[in-house]
């Protein structure tokens, strides 16, 4: 069964395939030592899109986080993810990802099959479960790009062209990996989206930015710029697009009135909240209730 939550505006997306594929469930062909089934990318301008496939998919998925922060669910637990992330999901693994921030978002994906995949992934490095990071490479991006003209074109050899760049991808993902970066600078960044986790825990509840910096093991100074030049905001900005996020949510599934909603997502001014909502939205809460209502 596959779910999209979605609240999206301004979206730009390119999806080819090899065979089509109408129920979203892709396909098993041990044929081939590799083929690429679909391949694509997603760019979006607004904040907020989640996809579960509860059953998963009958091939193997791989998505690249190119820009923004993403949230994944894999082995039961949750990640949120920095651009330059990416992970793998295997056949009929539940899937669980998307993007909770209202900020720019750039995923590139592909889906494959094929009797050497496993193979293939254990002599990349890519076995183990993730999530990996390999940084923001424009190579790693084009290589998708590639992918996507070989299928959409289907010239004559299209799909030993397309395994082929698939192949050189995760042997280009395998020595990002291998050659790591900086690890105090891994570490910080890690330690940061714990603070964001803490975040999408407790946005109801009052935060300091002195205890994100806690959570992160660094000074208020050196989070709040470490936080900004990873995210694109502030911590303050970040949680309050957070709670108007939860509070859009609250006015599309419940009938409570404003000033409850207001309430539960960390506001205990309602008019700083709606002069807060209406920046952000260009609809007042209420213009905005009278959609769900």
């Amino acid at each position: 069964m596959l779910e999209y939550i979605q609240e999206v505006t301004r979206v730009k997306y390119s999806s080819t395939y090899r065979i089509p594929d109408e129920d979203d469930r892709g396909s098993i062909d041990l044929s081939s030592f590799l083929l690429v089934n679909s391949v694509g990318f997603y760019e979006y301008e607004a904040y907020f899109r989640m996809t579960h496939r509860k059953e998963g998919r009958k091939d193997f998925y791989l998505a690249y986080n190119y820009s923004g922060p993403m949230t994944i669910r894999s082995k039961g637990q949750e990640h949120i993810l920095q651009p330059g992330s990416l992970f793998i999901y295997r056949p009929h693994e539940e899937q669980y990802y998307g993007h909770y921030a209202e900020q720019k978002f750039i995923s590139y994906w592909v889906h494959f099959t094929g009797y050497g995949v496993d193979e293939l992934l254990i002599n990349a490095k890519l076995a183990e479960d993730g999530p990996f990071f390999v940084g923001i490479d424009n190579d790693i991006a084009a290589k998708f790009e590639d992918m996507m003209n070989e299928i959409r074109d289907k010239k004559v050899g299209y799909e030993l062209a397309s395994a082929s760049i698939l192949s050189y991808l995760l042997s280009m993902i395998s020595r990002q990996i291998e050659q790591g970066s900086n690890v105090r600078a891994n570490n910080n960044r890690t330690e940061i989206y714990e603070s964001i986790k803490y975040i999408h825990d407790n946005y109801a509840q009052e935060i300091y930015v002195t205890k994100l910096a806690e959570i992160a093991y660094l000074s208020t100074d050196r989070y709040t710029t470490l936080f900004k030049i990873m995210m694109g905001t502030t911590p303050l900005q970040y949680i309050n697009r957070f709670r108007l996020q939860k509070a859009c949510e609250l006015m599309k599934h419940t009938h409570l009135n404003i000033q409850q909603i207001s309430n539960l997502v960390g506001f205990e001014d309602q008019l700083y909240f709606s002069r807060l909502f209406k920046k952000y939205y260009h609809v007042t809460p209420s213009e905005y209730l009278t959609r769900f209502n």
